[in-house]
């Protein structure tokens, strides 16, 4: 899975958010707010890892079963397919 280009995380306080950026922000505004955790899967994301070796990393990270890691980030990721964010 490759995010598109045109989307950009910032840190404002102890949260993050992701938004849209020049030109993808006429075609569609999107603001998204995440935590620590969702914001790992996203820069692991970036880095074009595979949900399976972004659920290792976040299990290994934050010392939970990899089954939990796997579920949540294939949650994460089905609801950021369904903004638009992932290149077709």
């Amino acid at each position: 899975m490759k995010i598109k280009k045109g989307f950009a995380k910032r840190k404002i306080g102890s949260r993050y958010v992701v938004v849209t950026t020049g030109e993808l922000s006429h075609e569609m505004n999107i603001i998204i707010e995440m935590n620590d955790t969702s914001s790992d899967i996203w820069d692991m994301l970036e880095k074009e890892m595979s949900i399976e070796e972004t659920a290792k990393a976040l299990a290994e990270k934050y010392e939970i079963p990899y089954e939990k890691a796997l579920s949540d980030t294939k949650t994460l990721v089905e609801k950021m397919q369904e903004t638009g964010i992932f290149e077709s």
